[in-house]
């Protein structure tokens, strides 16, 4: 028999199982058996293990449950039985003690993935300080604060394509910062210390389905008793990769790349659009444009789309540093330029603040979706899980099926009816259509003329604090001690991600120009570099953190943050005036 459907079991139990996970496999043994009789199936618990399986015993789902994950026994077991068993499918509730108390991740053993992160049930906020700095320094260089794509997602999957030397270039510019020797083997890198002792390995694995490679890895790190470890995997999407962390800390913990949910099969009616998925950005709208245009084919560079749409130029604040910045302002400007790119967007945008009305715009929504993916065109819409956008790529008789963040593989089905039920009541979806783009010349100048409305008329785009005003509300909010903390670390990844592609977007556009405007082009390139820098040291100095409500304390940290803003402003303002001499030259 293969795998039944957990898509609708798993929505429907999600919270009942989050809150029974810390009491133990019988309270959850519970929860199960009523999945287990919806699919025919007879339930047995085995240790801390809960089997599905036919009624001639065959093994088809077992739910294994690792409550410390520094239990390295407990741990390698489930592959164990993985292997023994062969089951359809191992669902692997881990609990990561050092991202909280009660957090639990959730991996998948299957046929064709021997290790694959599906998802995260949260419980408190409390997370355990890291140290030491050879560690700190890792995560960072395998971008697990989620700055991706540099030298994250991206960079990694590149250099995990091959060749290997890539990989350990890469691992070797930092190993001598912390007085080690790289030793590379077959498939792996150690980092021995000066007196021979294994401060850190990485595994490198290319072909995910070897239950058997999994086992060895833990052998290796029971043999050596490795202070770190990390297992990289190949992940199902092309150049794609799951970065995982195995030490004493925690023996099966997800990092970084690709993170996604059980992968649900399509039942009944419906259509999928193969390959379409959306490109990692913190700025997950671009992000979705960005995947829907390379589904169709068209070539567009990140600095391109970022800085010809006029999004790298954005800045939005609102009180208190709250997440909403980065995705509540009007984006009328943003899309329209789309077109000056080679795109078109249609979409079915209606604001629902009463239950009544939004039947109707769910209604819409769903039949702008389905027709547009029959008609092969892919599609995004906003908070079809958390608020953010997402990639749509396919349907069928129940919802969407996804793919955004914390779903990079994909998601679904997620039942039409859910769209902007939320408090924030926003129903939009959209289709993305190839149009013939226009000249150079004009995409420039209606970019930087866009962006000088987004730097200082912010009243026309938004009721937040946007532009210039923008940061002058940050710098406040963070030097008062009002900024929340949560909040401070998105808008940080998102404006530096902007920023960082405002100068490759410049950099491209002088290439595209005659030597007469380059003096400019310069001058313009040199102040937004001045602002990605200093962004990104904001960034860095308040990395993104999932965590409760809780302000930034007034400390040192915090004050050269403040003076990281300043500069950045500042530069700012006279990059605009920059712009808005280009302008003026490219009217000529």
């Amino acid at each position: 028999m293969s795998c039944p459907d957990l898509g609708a079991f798993w929505t429907e139990n999600k919270e009942r199982i989050a809150k029974a996970l810390p009491r133990g496999v019988d309270e959850l043994a519970k929860i199960f058996r009523a999945g287990a009789d919806a699919c025919g199936l007879h339930q047995v618990v085995e240790g801390r293990c809960i089997h599905w399986r036919t009624v001639d015993t065959q093994p088809v789902v077992i739910f294994a449950f690792v409550p410390d994950a520094r239990d390295l026994d407990g741990v390698a077991d489930v592959y164990v039985q993985a292997r023994e068993c062969l089951p359809a499918l191992t669902v692997v509730f881990v609990h990561q003690w050092t991202d909280g108390e009660g957090n639990w991740d959730v991996f998948a053993i299957g046929p064709r993935r021997a290790m694959r992160h599906c998802d995260r049930i949260y419980g408190t906020k409390t997370v355990q300080e890291r140290g030491p700095q050879l560690r700190e320094d890792l995560y960072h260089l395998f971008a697990c604060d989620r700055d991706f794509p540099e030298p994250g997602q991206a960079e990694w999957a590149e250099l995990l394509a091959g060749p290997a030397d890539g990989i350990t270039g890469q691992l070797g510019a930092l190993v001598a910062r912390h007085d080690c020797t790289q030793i590379v083997g077959n498939g792996s890198v150690q980092w021995l210390a000066a007196q021979g002792r294994l401060e850190a390995q990485f595994f490198i694995l290319p072909d995910p389905e070897q239950i058997g490679a999994f086992m060895d890895i833990y052998e290796q790190i029971r043999e050596t008793d490795c202070p770190i470890s990390f297992v990289l995997v190949k992940g199902d999407e092309p150049r794609s990769y799951d970065i995982f962390r195995l030490s004493a800390r925690s023996y099966l913990e997800h990092q970084n790349q690709v993170k996604g949910r059980l992968r649900l099969e399509v039942r009944g009616e419906g259509k999928m659009l193969e390959g379409l998925r959306w490109a990692p950005r913190w700025t997950s709208h671009v992000g979705c444009i960005k995947g829907c245009l390379d589904y169709l084919g068209c070539e567009v560079s990140d600095a391109w789309l970022f800085g010809a749409t006029g999004h790298a130029f954005v800045v939005n604040i609102s009180p208190g540093l709250c997440p909403s910045g980065p995705t509540d302002w009007d984006t009328a400007g943003f899309l329209r330029l789309g077109r000056n790119v080679g795109y078109q967007i249609e979409s079915v945008d209606r604001y629902c603040p009463e239950k009544s009305d939004r039947r109707e715009a769910q209604e819409r929504a769903w039949d702008h979706v389905r027709r547009s993916i029959d008609d092969g065109l892919p599609c995004y819409g906003w908070e079809l899980d958390i608020p953010e956008y997402y990639v749509i790529f396919g349907y069928d008789k129940t919802g969407y099926y996804i793919s955004g963040p914390g779903c990079d593989e994909g998601a679904g089905p997620i039942p039409w009816q859910n769209l902007g039920t939320s408090e924030i009541g926003v129903v939009f979806v959209a289709s993305v259509r190839r149009t013939e783009p226009a000249d150079t010349r004009q995409s420039v100048r209606q970019a930087f003329s866009y962006a000088l409305d987004l730097g200082h008329n912010r009243r026309k785009w938004t009721d937040r604090v946007g532009g210039l005003q923008g940061y002058d509300l940050w710098i406040e909010t963070l030097a008062q001690g009002h900024a929340d903390r949560f909040g401070l670390g998105y808008n940080a990844a998102v404006w530096a991600e902007c920023r960082r592609f405002a100068v490759e977007f410049l950099r491209e556009v002088r290439q595209r120009f005659d030597d007469g405007l380059h003096a400019l082009f310069d001058a313009a390139t040199a102040q937004y570099e001045i602002v990605a820098q200093n962004l990104k040291a904001v960034s860095a100095a308040c990395p993104f953190r999932e965590c409760g409500s809780q302000h930034v304390k007034v400390d040192s940290r915090a004050l050269d943050a403040v003076e990281a803003l300043k500069r950045a402003r500042d530069a700012e303002a006279s990059g605009l005036d920059i712009l808005a001499d280009l302008i003026g030259a490219l009217e000529c």
